[in-house]
């Protein structure tokens, strides 16, 4: 390959693996051009031969694509190709990436232009060729996608559900979240490269204001099917239940001592009702010092099956987005509910799409 196109060996090798696949179709060598026009230079032009007809692929890298980044490199590969001499050769636009998003792939295929990533995805529609590989996206680059949904970056996420379609500053979210304006800004950064935001004015009095809260919830819901589930400890508590359990921590915690909020079915039954009645009661506690206090107060003990109380470790925050039903009892949030539920057991997946029907729905 020729030294000075800037293209990583292994997204060429992979191209040139994809392109193998296919009948009649290989690749090339790496055509070069000093510039097109007065500065415009793409990465590499690379040769290939599909079905007897020659292609020259103008090919701009990157590491992952988001469909914002898709739109700004459509837009300098379409720059490129006004500036080519299309008169003896058929130039077709690419982007080559470490990975490329579902949003980014359907707007790349919309707008015809090529793509490949490291998964072995690969498309390219040129006249009367069509071609579509489809593959999951490369574990390093789903890992990186989880990271929006984990820690103090959730945080900022249940803050904008909380506003659905207002204009926000980053100082409100940091105020609201708790959270450093470090991780409000790197959140945000996240979150527009994905068009889940849009964005406002300059400066201090840039606003963002949340869009397509369904298609950001869909992934976070993803990510959390598709993940490792966090650590719940299981307990049981003698000649009581469910409701007698959250009763009894009401009474004893009456004036909000202990940092707690009910969570799981029992909460998703206080807000959307589906199920004719409960076993267990999941509770989410913050920090060691609730921890202890509520298996003392139940009388709890830890067990491997038969609980009844389920626990799950919280990380203190500056805020917490909790909710009273109508006995004033602390439930989780609806969004924290049905993140919950998520990673239970038995019906709580069916309970949790009946709660976001009901409870999870932005216009």
């Amino acid at each position: 390959m020729d030294e000075i196109a800037n293209i990583e060996p292994e997204l060429f090798e992979s191209l040139r693996n994809s392109l193998a696949k296919i009948p009649d179709a290989q690749l090339g060598e790496v055509s070069w051009q000093q510039g097109i026009g007065e500065r415009l230079r793409p990465d590499a032009i690379l040769d290939a031969v599909v079905a007897d007809r020659e292609l020259a692929f103008v090919v701009e890298t990157r590491g992952d694509v988001f469909p914002r980044d898709a739109r700004e490199i459509v837009w300098q590969l379409k720059r490129y190709l006004r500036e080519l001499d299309i008169s003896n050769r058929r130039f077709v636009p690419m982007i080559l990436a470490s990975s490329v998003s579902d949003g980014a792939r359907e707007f790349l295929q919309e707008e015809r232009i090529a793509y490949h990533d490291l998964s072995g995805s690969l498309f390219f529609n040129v006249d009367d060729m069509f071609v579509l590989i489809e593959r999951p996206k490369p574990k390093r680059a789903k890992r990186r996608d989880v990271s929006v949904f984990k820690g103090t970056r959730a945080h900022v996420l249940h803050v904008l559900f909380d506003h659905p379609g207002e204009w926000v500053t980053g100082s409100e979210i940091a105020e609201l979240a708790g959270v450093s304006p470090a991780t409000v800004s790197e959140t945000f950064k996240d979150l527009e490269r994905r068009d889940w935001l849009d964005v406002k004015g300059e400066g201090p009095a840039k606003r963002r204001r949340l869009i397509r809260p369904d298609v950001l919830l869909d992934a976070w819901r993803d990510s959390i099917l598709a993940g490792r589930a966090s650590r719940r400890s299981r307990y049981y508590v003698p000649r009581m239940k469910p409701e007698d359990m959250a009763r009894e921590i009401e009474r004893k915690n009456y004036y909000d001592d202990f940092a707690l909020e009910f969570t799981g079915q029992f909460a998703a039954q206080a807000y959307a009702p589906f199920l004719s009645n409960v076993s267990d009661l999941t509770v989410r506690t913050f920090g060691k010092r609730t921890r202890d206090w509520l298996i003392s107060t139940l009388g709890a003990r830890e067990v491997s099956e038969g609980a009844n109380l389920v626990v799950i470790d919280g990380k203190p925050t500056k805020r917490r987005h909790k909710m009273h039903d109508e006995e004033e009892r602390s439930l989780a949030s609806p969004l924290q509910v049905y993140l919950d539920l998520l990673e239970d057991h038995g019906r709580s997946k069916e309970m949790a799409e009946h709660l976001r029907s009901q409870k999870l729905v932005w216009q």
